[in-house]
């Protein structure tokens, strides 16, 4: 038996910037409608197992493959999209979405397409400055896109709305002394947050332990070094080569507790990094990923910079002065309670914490379309139904043979 309340399927996945804000817009779903259905598909990738393991919703993993433009791969991607699709469109027989979220990366492309062929709405979210591939795709057929920059939305045009990129309520209830006992942090001392966001990133992981290697940290600051699984080995083990106050870590399952204890942050610049220090009101000295090809990261950057609530150092991974442009911005920063006051106010600014209500009540609304369509579907066919009854039993009664005659 259908339940009563609106049916919300959410895909996507890749990297936990993708799956991030669809978790926080479904749980704004549940807050606003709690007999809502809403469920998950994501693609293979253990970091999407990983962020998505507990949520409370069901998740389908589907044989998504990323696009390339390298001829030899076309075979194996279309194979993929066959897989991909028979499996979308199994689910989707289940559980009869309204609304199809895509929340970016290539494990939203089949869903939200197939979706869109069911009837259903069909919406994305596109917290990146520069739309991804998938999503420039999407874009054209999808009822609403969700964008987090005013450029993104010049771009996509009619259909795209400002609303922020979703964070989890769960970033924001944290506070800094829960973060300090989560983490074993000293409570005298100010902390500067080190990420690169759910994978991690060598080049700043790298650039951090030469700065600190080399100058070390001002008085009253210690370190808390989220360095992501694949770093964690060989970054603690710097550590332990210098005396430097530091907790290191491979990934915060909480991130709210990491941003509730941070008074600096050195980052990569994705879209869901930034929302959450903004939403936060973290200052933040962002090390944009240097090897994306639109470089939609530093644009990213450049905007939070614009704002007063971000500095951004280059990451060139040739260039060995790299670090030393990191310790010159982050000794300044941490050296100057006035200036890092201020940035602090101008991400308060900055932020939208509402952005995954305002997003939620707009997918609700995209439903309640669906719902609207699909009963008039139904009255219409019914009536001509009846239609056909009455004119059936208006017919006169004709004897089998008087029609020969």
């Amino acid at each position: 038996m259908r339940e009563t309340g609106r049916r919300i399927f959410m895909a996507g996945g890749g990297t936990g910037g993708h799956l991030y804000p669809g978790l926080a817009v479904a749980e704004a779903i549940r807050r606003l409608q709690p007999e809502a259905a809403i469920a998950f598909s994501c693609t293979r990738r253990p970091i999407d197992r990983k962020v998505l393991a507990g949520c409370g919703f069901p998740v389908t993993p589907i044989d998504a493959r990323p696009f390339r433009t390298a001829p030899w791969t076309w075979p194996i991607l279309a194979v993929s999209l066959v897989h991909s699709g028979n499996q979308a469109r199994r689910r989707f027989r289940e559980f009869c979405p309204d609304v199809v979220l895509g929340l970016g990366g290539y494990g939203s492309y089949v869903p939200v397409r197939v979706g869109q062929k069911y009837g259903a709405a069909t919406a994305v979210l596109n917290p990146d400055i520069v739309p991804g591939r998938a999503n420039r795709r999407l874009a054209r057929w999808s009822d609403r896109i969700f964008c987090q920059f005013e450029e993104t939305v010049r771009l996509f045009g009619e259909g795209a709305r400002l609303t922020g990129c979703p964070v989890r309520p769960s970033l924001l209830a944290c506070t800094r002394d829960e973060g300090r006992q989560a983490f074993g942090l000293d409570a005298a001392r100010r902390t500067l947050l080190v990420t690169g966001a759910s994978l991690g990133a060598r080049t700043v992981n790298r650039a951090v332990v030469a700065m600190l290697r080399r100058h070390g940290l001002p008085e009253g600051w210690q370190v808390l070094h989220l360095t992501g699984d694949g770093e964690y080995e060989e970054v603690s083990a710097s550590y332990r080569e210098f005396s430097v106050p530091a907790v290191v870590r491979p990934y915060a399952e909480k991130m709210g507790l990491a941003c509730a204890v941070a008074d600096l942050a050195v980052a990569r610049a994705g879209a869901s990094t930034i929302a959450e220090l903004l939403a936060a009101a973290v200052p933040a000295v962002f090390m944009p990923y240097p090897f994306h090809r639109d470089q939609h990261q530093m644009r990213q950057a450049r905007a939070v910079e614009a704002a007063g609530a971000a500095v951004v150092v280059e990451d060139r991974p040739d260039d060995p002065g790299t670090w030393g442009r990191l310790a010159d911005t982050v000794m300044a920063l941490m050296t100057d309670g006035g200036r890092l006051e201020g940035m602090r106010e101008s991400a308060r600014a900055a932020g939208r914490p509402e952005a995954a209500e305002g997003v939620a009540r707009q997918v609700l609304e995209l439903a309640d379309g669906v719902t609207r369509r699909r009963h008039a579907k139904i009255e219409s066919e019914t009536a001509a139904a009846r239609r056909d009854v009455d004119t059936a039993a208006r017919a006169p009664y004709t004897r089998l043979g008087d029609a020969d005659g």
